[in-house]
């Protein structure tokens, strides 16, 4: 019990016994004045007297009882403000931090939403600009990457080589043990083209078994002869599938060089795919 009613029990119980000890002194006077009068003038007066009195006392008593009620309810409606207050102050906090802890979970939502957005966004980047199968770029990414290189090759004044490789043999790898081992023999085939270049060179596959290479920063047009034949012994040495079988191919590479043999990509393309036809009958890597 809250100290506002206890003093709210203890003045109701006072009022009682202070209306209790009033009402017990106004009878015992009526009691004595209606014996005096009795006395002195007679029943008739006394009667009258006695209703009158007993009609100012009933009016006194119920105006007293009707104030002493209102003071009640306002008392009670005071206690019931009172103990309301607090529990209401802390609804009121526990609808804030709810509040809170939903918005709190609402952003952690949204942030891994948008993680996952980026996520996709950047996955669809890279199937964009890439190979499914190998990684390598692909035509789209070459030719952007062939922009920058040009661009970089006029800054410097440098040439830089465009390699075309073909694999010699691959419809029979096919034919003969399954489009899963020819897709393996592609993924080999790029592994160690990619580790044959700088990483500032670009490794494209352009379709099928076709490979394309830029080769930055050519000083020399004959080193390019050594890489060539050094892709050439790298890519001729035999694959161990992972049935077993030993898959031995041969390869065809075309050279052609920026900006002798052309200044857009289309035409060193074209250069590079006629030396490479050169070289699979040939047997034999050339300057154009």
């Amino acid at each position: 019990m809250s100290w506002i009613e206890e003093q709210h029990l203890s003045s109701s119980n006072r009022h009682q016994r202070w209306w209790l000890g009033l009402s017990i002194a106004l009878l015992s006077g009526l009691v004595i004045f209606v014996s005096t009068i009795v006395a002195v003038t007679g029943q008739p007066m006394a009667a009258l007297l006695t209703v009158c009195s007993m009609v100012l006392i009933g009016i006194s008593f119920v105006l007293y009882r009707r104030l002493h009620l209102a003071r009640l309810q306002r008392e009670e409606a005071l206690a019931l403000l009172s103990r309301k207050q607090w529990p209401t102050c802390e609804g009121l906090c526990h609808l804030e931090s709810s509040l809170a802890k939903c918005a709190a979970r609402r952003i952690q939502v949204l942030q891994a939403e948008i993680a996952d957005l980026q996520d996709r966004e950047q996955r669809l980047k890279v199937q964009a600009h890439h190979d499914g199968l190998t990684g390598l770029a692909n035509r789209f990414l070459l030719t952007d990457r062939f922009q920058f290189t040009v661009e970089r090759a006029k800054r410097s004044g440098q040439s830089f080589a465009l390699l075309m490789v073909d694999l010699n043999d691959f419809k029979a790898i096919n034919d003969h043990h399954g489009h899963v081992a020819g897709d393996e023999v592609l993924v080999v085939t790029a592994q160690r083209l990619s580790s044959a270049v700088r990483a500032s060179d670009t490794v494209a596959r352009i379709g099928g078994d076709e490979f394309v290479l830029i080769i930055e920063s050519i000083e020399d047009p004959q080193e390019m002869l050594h890489i060539g034949e050094k892709l050439f012994d790298m890519l001729t040495d035999p694959i161990t599938l992972n049935t077993g079988v030993v898959a031995k191919l041969g390869a065809s590479i075309g050279l052609a060089l920026y900006p002798d043999d052309g200044a857009s990509l289309n035409d060193l393309l074209h250069v590079a795919d006629q030396a490479m036809y050169e070289c699979k009958s040939t047997g034999s890597m050339s300057l154009q």
